[in-house]
């Protein structure tokens, strides 16, 4: 399956959407397994394999958040569209 790379800068407020959406996400796997242990839809391998693969996925988009923090540093903090400039004036390059 191909691969897709995903480049993205956001907010604190949507970073912490981002992660949460993931890990409802990985939870609904999980419950799916536990109803599939149970004879419900699908076998529980399968939905704890997903569950697995999306929390993998968490894992890569905090570690590479982390990353790009780091390797920013602090004055490179993410400004919000309406705000336009930051870091003294300077148009961001992410924009």
């Amino acid at each position: 399956m191909p691969r897709r790379r995903i480049d993205v800068s956001v907010s604190h407020d949507e970073f912490e959407d981002l992660t949460n959406a993931l890990e409802d996400h990985r939870d609904g796997f999980t419950d799916l397994a536990k109803e599939a242990a149970n004879g419900f839809g699908l076998e529980p391998e399968y939905w704890s394999g997903r569950a697995s693969e999306v929390q993998n996925l968490l894992e890569k988009v905090q570690e590479h958040s982390r990353e790009e923090a780091d390797t920013a540093g602090e004055s490179a903090q993410s400004a919000e569209p309406s705000q336009g400039l930051e870091r003294g004036g300077q148009p961001d390059p992410r924009d």
